[in-house]
């Protein structure tokens, strides 16, 4: 194992913790969007 894959590793290691972090700061929004939008096309069918 070289010097460089380590870095690599490391990178990637940092880039999917910073997605993930990410992911979990916009799921609560995506799904309060996709509640609210259930709610409106709810609503608009029945009047």
């Amino acid at each position: 194992m070289e010097f460089k894959d380590l870095i690599f590793i490391i990178l990637a290691i940092i880039i999917a913790f910073v997605i993930f972090k990410f992911v979990i700061l916009l799921l609560p929004i995506i799904v309060i969007l996709i509640i609210a939008f259930v709610i409106y096309a709810f609503l608009k069918e029945r009047y």
